[in-house]
């Protein structure tokens, strides 16, 4: 070098979040369910969100697919908007278009909704044959792979009547990842089961956390949300008043409405 310095200019891209809701407000007859809430979820994170019934939980998450339509605000899924409209020239999106949107999104209900007449297996592949369209004979092996990595790979033949609530969740888990999806939306997923079920539930979500699938997790199990959770977000009275990592939230909760709620379940 002659004494002058090389000065080397590196820009780097800072990636966007995969979930993005942006001042979003639904209302119920005469009651704001979600009341101007904004929420970023990277790729490959964790959020788990808590609160006490009625705070707009389940309908934030239903939201996230258009199960719920807001009424005002904008969601986005890997940057395409989730909704009836287009962001840019707000004229109705057609159903078709719809459905591809929010088939990139996983959904795994309390109570399962698997179909009855169908196999596990039956249940994991018929979805990616219609939607999708792919090969039955390949949609056949990857619902046997996807029942073997949820634990069920000896319950392939078997109807849901014939499987215990938690094996019948670990199925509707398989069914929602056949899709392939960016993100996976989980509603209160042990609610339904009886507590010696729980726990292999929660072990498969573990598992996926481990994988960084992109979660978003409406749960009343603290200790998972403790153990797996990059966030945790707490609402209460359809808005977000408090977003922090777990050993913050649990031992350092700024808000007292926070403090209140987590006395409850402790």
């Amino acid at each position: 070098m002659t004494g002058q310095e090389l000065t080397v200019s590196i820009t780097t891209e800072v990636e966007a979040p995969i979930v993005q809701v942006q001042g979003v407000s639904r209302t119920l007859g005469d009651r704001l369910v979600l009341d101007d809430v904004s929420l970023d979820v990277m790729r490959g994170e964790v959020v788990v969100i808590i609160g006490p019934s009625g705070a707009g939980k389940t309908t934030l998450l239903r939201s996230l697919n258009n199960l719920e339509q807001v009424d005002s605000g904008e969601i986005l899924i890997g940057g395409v908007p989730i909704g009836h409209r287009d962001t840019v020239t707000r004229k109705p999106v057609g159903t078709s278009e719809l459905a591809r949107r929010r088939r990139e999104i996983g959904f795994v209900f309390q109570h399962f909704n698997l179909f009855p007449h169908m196999t596990a297996a039956e249940n994991v592949w018929n979805a990616p044959v219609r939607v999708l369209g792919l090969p039955k004979g390949k949609a056949r092996q990857d619902a046997l792979a996807l029942l073997e990595r949820v634990g069920l790979a000896d319950k392939g033949e078997s109807r849901p009547s014939q499987l215990s609530g938690g094996q019948q969740q670990r199925v509707a888990i398989a069914r929602a990842l056949a899709m392939r999806p960016k993100v996976m939306l989980f509603d209160e997923p042990t609610s339904a089961l009886d507590v010696e079920m729980v726990g292999e539930v929660l072990e498969v979500m573990r598992e996926l956390a481990r994988d960084q699938m992109t979660m978003v997790v409406v749960s009343h199990e603290m200790r998972f949300a403790r153990e797996v959770a990059d966030r945790i977000v707490v609402m209460d009275a359809g808005r977000i008043i408090e977003d922090a990592p777990p050993d913050q939230l649990f031992t350092n909760p700024r808000q007292e409405r926070t403090k209140a709620f987590l006395s409850t379940i402790h």
